[in-house]
């Protein structure tokens, strides 16, 4: 199943966009810059970055019957719905149907569908982004090219017209200068950053268009998690990256400064999917001290390996402590950070 979980995309009227779909649409916001806004479509996260062009986007909310017919009526007053060839505002497609323009002049779409999540009831409000238009040179090739990352249960209805996907989530492929339904603006290509549900996890990135593609696979079991993150507090950052990055060697995959009072880093394990994150705030805080049992456990099937990152942290400072438990002595190394907290350097395959 392909849920869309995250769009990314560009826009001129920043503050007008922010204000149309914070206010006119009602959707959650959750982030707020002088460069972007985010908002929530549901279960959809909308981003929208600042450029110094006007882009030109298609894209599809999805919701209930009653939050439609609301939603519809606050268009309707303020004359944004567009008519179909027909004169029509109102449509049906699987249920009831209708297309609005936002201040950028996106052509997007309002669909009434029932919730698809297992065991979920009727939701009120915006379910999610159903549909991200994708305008392409070819629209045979871009549906090969997806192949190899995204499944896709839909047939080419032309080579200018394409859904690619399935009932969950789909991007429409249409030919570049093909019209947008129901207008005669025709569809052009500008940057995309899209994060969606798959089997495993993939990154597709068109280089000459500017679209990127993350599939995120979700976990077993009753926790429907796509990236686990372990957060932790200090007060001497300097000293935790030095540890940790050079020390270590774990890869630093993001940082931050200054964000409302706070600095912060991150370092995978070994990436994105499962990682750590230091944050020290702008003011001294007191912090809980750790006990010897608070562990970090790194299994590294080569001795020779395991005992050069030793060697290493020893030589900044940083010598091997008795495990409390002795579990961990036989056959690990066990170290604490300049915090005091211990990892664990384990000379095995771990379990399973």
């Amino acid at each position: 199943m392909m849920r869309i979980y995250q769009v990314h995309i560009k826009c001129f009227n920043l503050e007008n966009m922010k204000d149309f779909y914070q206010n006119i649409l009602l959707m959650e916001l959750v982030s707020s810059t002088d460069a972007s806004f985010s908002v929530m479509a549901g279960s959809t996260k909308l981003i929208f970055e600042k450029d110094t062009s006007t882009p030109f986007y298609h894209l599809c909310f999805r919701t209930g019957s009653d939050y439609f017919d609301f939603i519809y009526e606050r268009l309707a007053q303020r004359s944004l719905l567009l008519p179909d060839e027909e004169g029509n505002y109102s449509l049906f497609w699987e249920g009831k149907q209708a297309y609005f323009v936002d201040p950028d002049g996106n052509i997007m779409e309002l669909l009434e569908r029932p919730v698809s999540w297992s065991g979920a009831k009727e939701l009120s409000g915006w379910h999610d982004i159903g549909e991200v238009g994708m305008p392409v040179n070819s629209v045979e090739e871009m549906r090969n090219n997806l192949s190899s990352v995204i499944s896709n249960i839909y047939k080419a209805e032309s080579d200018r017209f394409a859904f690619y996907g399935d009932r969950e989530g789909v991007f429409v492929l249409v030919k570049e200068g093909r019209n947008w339904y129901p207008t005669e603006r025709a569809a052009t290509i500008y940057p995309l950053k899209i994060v969606v549900s798959g089997p495993e996890e993939a990154r597709f990135y068109h280089e000459e268009f500017d679209y990127e593609i993350k599939v995120k696979k979700q976990w077993d079991g009753e926790v429907p998690a796509v990236q686990f993150r372990m957060a932790r507090p200090t007060n001497q950052l300097e000293k935790i990256e030095q540890f940790y990055k050079e020390g270590l060697g774990l890869k630093k995959i993001g940082e931050f400064r200054k964000h409302e009072g706070y600095d912060g880093l991150m370092f995978g394990l070994p990436n994105y999917g499962y990682h750590l994150e230091f944050t020290q705030f702008e003011e001294f805080i007191e912090l809980p001290l750790p006990t010897k049992e608070h562990l970090l456990v790194f299994y590294i099937t080569s001795r020779y390996e395991r005992d050069k990152i030793v060697s290493r942290l020893a030589g900044m400072g940083f010598p091997a402590v008795t495990s409390e438990n002795p579990y961990w002595a036989r056959g690990g190394v066990t170290i604490e950070d300049p915090d005091g907290w211990r990892i664990v350097l384990m000379n095995s395959v771990g379990i399973g």
